[in-house]
């Protein structure tokens, strides 16, 4: 009796110790990922844009309709914003809040995932290897700390899809579904059903039971409720926005890209050579290789995966970061592989540790026989030489079983990605920060001084970091319109990048100048700007009026 007790402690203690372990290790690649967030600025154009529209939002008091640069913003729908308003409210105006929505939304994501895997009947020692899995991937490692829509969205769409996997589908887990539904929807908008769709129409082929009529009819009820979410926003912020925004908010952000997107149009073959990036390092670990479905549980990451990728395939628009709802599903097909692996193989994670030290060893090369290629105010060599360091570490470890394989090579890629980011990659840093050229912007509104932008394209780009309080007046680049701002403003300031304004400058010409991505960024009186070189520069016209972009 003894010895069986003290068998069955023993037992106990070691399932503990592992449940544990693997919790411990998924908490510590979020760590990785959140540290990695909130030592990096936010970067331009995209996280920059998004919070500069949360802060017109705030400092506006137009809660129901996103504003961009005075003008409502009809690319996105609000929740990524009110999600930022929300934490402002508890803890006030800071930088810090919006750093950390992605990498929350990226711990609910792996919750749901765990719960996903749970509910198709897979272990939970084997489960919890599928949110080990999806954190370990390296584009998922890296859009969790970036202040972008995708992560929300996977996280929306997971908690969506949670309910409906097996058991019966009652009211309850309905409208949680649909709740789910319906924040997915305010992240993105109808893109959530280029992945929830294939999902919805394939029940019958990979759900264990059928949802029979009480199911479908509650089923109905999730996608009613999700929908009348979305409507209860749209329709309301179509009608405060005029027209113009209501067109492109329930058309041209649907309809006019699936069919010819103007930005980011593709061909269809695009995505094909990005997918060992989003998969690594699984990619490089063949051990993990997905194999076809036998059974019915493993249809439904094979259709979330597969069908999806048909579809944004053929879709004119295509970013990279599209395909992030589809990593999870890719997580359940490695967790389904590294489930079948023996306990006792030793295996060994050669290649992908191959390829984190040849980054390192790359940059190194570039630094010193590069000729300028590459340089300190790029790339640290202490960076390059720890990534080499933790890649030979990496590649002298062997471990016992799929479970210890995937902990330790996925806090390897973790580490060799926070390595990378913040160490390697620390002197490009400065160069995103938008602080320093935002506070002389915010200094200049305060004074009473007009501030122009230089480009058609500013996206916002220094509001919320300057908290600028109105829109910057945007020029469209050419030397009439600077000319025309010259002689409506005199006293007005303009901001654009070196290379459109050092032609315009003198030798004497005083600029503020500050590093700004691949290039300079200036901030100078348009008075000191100089057209006796450009004689046609104004010509004979008279004097346009000076534009926002509103306008």
């Amino acid at each position: 009796m003894i010895i069986t007790r003290q068998f069955s402690h023993s037992l106990t203690l070691l399932r503990w110790e592992t449940r544990y372990r693997d919790t411990a290790v998924i908490v510590l690649l979020w760590l990785i990922a959140l540290a990695g967030a909130l030592a990096k600025p936010l970067m331009p154009i995209d996280e920059t844009r998004y919070v500069s529209v949360a802060w017109e939002m705030w400092h506006t008091h137009s809660f129901w309709l996103p504003l961009m640069n005075g003008a409502p913003y009809a690319d996105k729908p609000p929740l990524l914003f009110w999600l930022i308003q929300s934490g402002w409210s508890l803890f006030g105006v800071n930088d810090w809040w919006p750093k950390l929505i992605s990498p929350l939304a990226s711990l609910i994501a792996m919750a749901h995932l765990y719960r996903i895997a749970r509910r198709l009947g897979y272990a939970g020692s084997q489960a919890r290897l599928a949110p080990m899995a999806l954190m370990a991937m390296l584009m998922w490692n890296l859009y969790s700390g970036a202040l972008m829509f995708d992560i929300l969205l996977s996280a929306c769409l997971l908690g969506a899809i949670a309910p409906l996997v097996a058991g019966q589908l009652t009211i309850p887990k309905a409208t949680i579904s649909g709740l789910w539904l319906g924040l997915a929807l305010l992240a993105k908008g109808p893109a959530v059903f280029v992945t929830l769709g294939p999902i919805l129409l394939t029940i019958p082929l990979w759900r264990a039971s059928p949802l029979g009529p009480p199911g479908r009819r509650h089923l109905a009820l999730a996608l009613t409720l999700g929908l009348t979410m979305v409507l209860a926003w749209a329709l309301p912020a179509a009608w405060l926005g005029g027209r113009d925004y209501a067109q492109d908010l329930l058309w041209g952000q649907s309809v006019d890209r699936l069919q010819q997107a103007m930005d980011h149009a593709r061909p269809v073959w695009w995505y094909l050579p990005w997918l060992p990036l989003l998969a690594f390092p699984w990619t490089l670990w063949p051990s993990a290789w997905p194999r076809l479905p036998r059974h019915r549980h493993q249809r439904l990451a094979w259709i979330w995966l597969g069908c999806p990728l048909v579809i944004f395939s053929l879709i004119s628009g295509k970013q990279i970061h599209y395909l992030m709802p589809l990593l999870p599903a890719l997580a359940l097909l490695i967790m389904d592989r590294l489930g079948s692996i023996d306990c006792r193989a030793r295996l060994r994670g050669h290649l992908p540790a191959l390829a984190i030290g040849l980054l390192g060893a790359a940059v190194l090369v570039l630094m010193i026989f590069g000729t300028g290629a590459v340089s300190r105010a790029m790339f640290s060599p202490f960076g390059a030489i720890a990534l080499i360091a933790w890649a030979t570490l990496l590649w002298h470890r062997h471990w016992l079983g799929a479970p210890q394989a995937t902990r330790n090579l996925a806090l390897g890629t973790g580490i060799a990605v926070l390595i990378t980011t913040q160490l390697m990659l620390s002197p490009l840093w400065s160069r995103y920060d938008v602080t320093a050229p935002a506070r002389l912007m915010a200094r200049l509104e305060h004074e009473g001084i007009p501030v122009a932008f230089n480009g058609n394209s500013y996206q916002a780009t220094f509001q919320f970091a300057g908290r600028l309080r109105e829109p910057l007046i945007t020029l469209n680049g050419t030397s009439a319109d600077l000319c025309r701002f010259q002689y409506h403003m005199p006293e007005g300031w303009v901001v654009g990048r070196d290379r459109d304004l050092r032609s315009l400058m003198d030798a004497t010409t005083f600029a503020h100048t500050f590093p700004y991505r691949g290039g300079q960024l200036d901030v100078i009186p348009v008075s000191a700007l100089s057209f006796d070189r450009q004689p046609l520069a104004c010509g004979d016209q008279s004097p346009a009026p000076v534009r926002r972009l509103d306008q």
